[in-house]
Formats: structure tokens, sequence, C-alpha cells
């Protein structure tokens, strides 16, 4: 088990998402979203595992199957937020791992990449994996430069490239940052290519937080529309339980 005493998972469950509402109560194979990435993110197996949510039908889905929670407010503006208000109260924790709810078939092997890339202080790193292409807007796609520092995040295609078999990489579900690195983000105001955006991660590099690519293999597609949720529930049920 490649625990750290110092590092809390989070998965940071908003109810009211603003293009899916509820979606992380959604039935899958008769069982709610959130259950199932909670599934997955405990299969990594590098620490415990706890839900921040944010409203009394997540409380009641989350007791019923004794899934670890935290109460957070409603208004929290983005997924590091809601992380942040949760680390009130996981004093002990000096790293945290955010892994978005709408993964239900995340790959237990991407929390565990980004886990080995290495903790420390005043670190903010995201994994990223090859996109289909750069079209999906529901996909953020990232500019990578030397070392892995990502220097633009998108929902358009970026880099340009003139060359029509061009990668991108998106970025996927999975985060890490240090406290401080943590109380930073939150303490500073989006910028205006963040509200542009709608990218949370553009906050970092307008105000100059460092920001790295962790590249994974992994490229299963996250929940965003009622599409994506139609993919999912057509998947077999002998997917949701490999790991």
């Amino acid at each position: 088990m490649l625990n750290s005493k110092s590092l809390s998972v989070v998965i940071p469950a908003r109810y009211r998402s603003s293009r899916l509402p509820g979606k992380i109560l959604s039935e899958i194979h008769g069982h709610p979203m959130i259950y199932w990435t909670y599934q997955r993110a405990c299969a990594a197996e590098i620490g415990d595992v706890i839900v921040a949510a944010d409203d009394p039908k997540v409380y009641k889905v989350l007791e019923k199957y004794r899934i670890p929670f935290v109460e957070t407010s409603e208004f929290c503006k983005n997924g590091t937020e809601r992380i942040a208000e949760a680390a009130g109260y996981l004093t002990g924790s000096n790293f945290f791992i955010n892994i978005q709810a709408d993964e239900p078939l995340l790959n237990p092997q991407t929390v565990i990449d980004v886990f080995k890339s290495g903790l420390h202080e005043g670190c903010f790193k995201t994994a990223v994996s090859c996109a289909d292409s750069g079209d999906n807007t529901s996909e953020v796609k990232v500019a990578i430069s030397n070392g892995d520092r990502i220097c633009y995040a998108s929902r358009s295609a970026i880099p340009f490239s003139r060359d029509k078999d061009s990668i991108f990489f998106k970025i996927h579900g999975v985060y890490l940052y240090s406290r401080k690195t943590l109380e930073k983000f939150v303490s500073l105001d989006a910028g205006p290519l963040e509200r542009l955006e709608s990218v949370e991660q553009l906050r970092c590099i307008e105000h100059d937080i460092p920001l790295y690519a962790v590249k994974t293999t992994h490229t299963e597609r996250s929940v965003d529309t009622n599409q994506d949720l139609i993919y999912m529930q057509m998947k077999p049920k002998s997917d949701f339980y490999k790991y």
C-alpha cells in the first residue's frame, strides 16, 4: 500500500452541477455515480478517501453506503475551493489528492501515478492523458513546456499545430497539492482568463503558481453531459468491477 500519513484523498461532490445537475447521484448499474468513483479511489490504496459534499440529498446517499464525508458549503465555486474547506477538518494532512466525483470509471493507476510523482511544498499537479481530439469543449486541453510545466489550459484545441496528427493532452480529474498551495490558491481572486474559460487551473497561471502535468495512459471520459451519462450506463457492468 502506497500510503502517506500526511495525505488525504478527497472527492469534491457538488450536487448542483451547472451542466448536469444531480449527476453524482445518477444511477449506473444499480448504484449512484459517486459510489463508483469512491470505489475506484479506494482501489488506488494510497490513503483514506473522504467525500466533500454540499447537499442533504448527497449526505443521505453517502450515509446509506457508509462512505465517509464532510459537509461543505454549496457556495464553493470549484472543486479546489471545496477541498480547501474540507482541509479544515483534515488537520493532520499536509497534502491532498482531489479526485473529481464524475469519474466513475477512474483508473486507480492514474491516482497512483500522481501520488508517485512526488509530494513537496508548493506543488500543484494534475493528471493529463491523450484526448481523442481537440474538439470536445467539455475537455480542458493543456499546453505543456519543458519539465512538464503547464503553460496554458483551454477548452479550445491547444497548442495549435499544422500537423493533422497532432496529439492533444487533456486534464484528467485527479489533482495533487500541498496545504500551502491550496491555501494560497483560495486566497486569490479568479482572473480574467479563468472567468472567460471557466477553467479553475488558470488561476495558477494567472498568479504564477507552478502547475505541472503528470502524464498517464488512461483516457476514459468523465461525465459532463447527459450523453456522457448514457455512455456510462451503456458500458458493461463488468467494467465497473475491474479494479
